[in-house]
């Protein structure tokens, strides 16, 4: 039995007549016809009683009309689930970030548009540092991540990296340092001052490349306290522990106790990174698309 056999029969069964379901369903009679014989032998059951004058629907076809007329509806509900699977419609989303991503705009706004464009699909959203994001999307075990880096990041040769953002390095202090509001601001002034940072394991390499900075200047950083929250970070640098070099998304994080001052030293930036898959799932790809587009 074949769906199309399902298909002639209801037709049949609606309009009672094979002339005129024939001409609806764009064969001639007697391939019709034939169709029907071959379904009620295939399932050992009379369906129709023809005549001359008319046609009728014998108890176990009036069964069999209801039955069949689900199963093409279930059919066809699974054709248009299997479409909109395709297009990303449906299924799960696994996105990795680090801790500055929820503050970047572009990268809010993109996430709540998904939500808004894609309601059917699970989004699981999870905070994962550093390299570690892209050997869990290597893994298999993430679909797409936001990291920072300077620099492409090295990548599997089944990964790929769209940098969606750049932006410049400020400086965090608290109202009372002298740093504070500074228009000529520069590394090495701000290197002269005790650290506010990120531990290794919480800063997803943006720490190393700070370090990696001040050294090129000829300078050694100089750490007052390592920490692994944002908020740890500038609550530490409002009490005046240290000062803290940011990205300038993080200002959207304001404190009368906190001051953010650009960096004005060329090549004073962080970039983000969209990490997934070359062959990613279809919701991967509708994502990076309006990522792409905000």
């Amino acid at each position: 039995m074949e769906l199309r056999h399902l298909r002639y029969f209801v037709q049949v069964a609606e309009d009672l007549h094979f002339a005129r379901a024939a001409a609806r369903l764009g064969i001639s009679q007697p391939p019709l016809s034939l169709q029907i014989r071959q379904l009620e032998e295939d399932i050992g059951v009379r369906l129709l009683e023809r005549t001359s004058r008319r046609v009728t629907l014998t108890p176990a076809g009036s069964v069999f009309l209801d039955a069949a007329k689900r199963a093409l509806a279930e059919a066809e509900r699974g054709v248009a689930l299997a479409r909109a699977a395709a297009r990303g419609e449906l299924g799960g989303l696994r996105v990795g970030f680090n801790a500055s991503a929820p503050f970047i705009p572009k990268v809010a706004l993109a996430i709540n548009a998904y939500r808004r464009l894609f309601p059917e699909v699970q989004l699981a959203l999870s905070e994962v540092v550093g390299h570690a994001q892209i050997e869990a999307i290597a893994a298999g075990e993430l679909d797409v991540g936001f990291l920072r880096s300077a620099t492409p990041p090295g990548l599997p040769a089944e990964l790929t990296a769209t940098r969606i953002l750049e932006e410049r390095l400020m400086v965090a202090t608290n109202p009372d340092n002298p740093l504070a509001g500074r228009p000529d601001l520069r590394l090495a002034d701000a290197a002269a001052h005790p650290l506010v940072v990120y531990g290794n394991d919480r800063g997803g390499g943006f720490t190393e490349e700070l370090f990696a900075l001040i050294r090129a200047g000829g300078l050694e950083p100089n750490v007052a306290q390592s920490v692994s929250e944002v908020s740890t970070l500038l609550g530490l640098v409002a009490a005046g522990v240290g000062i803290a070099v940011v990205a300038k998304s993080l200002c959207a994080l304001q404190s009368a106790s906190l001051v953010y001052t650009e960096l004005v030293d060329e090549g004073m930036a962080s970039s983000v990174w969209l990490v997934h898959a070359i062959s990613c799932l279809p919701t991967a790809t509708a994502f990076a698309a309006i990522v792409n587009t905000n």
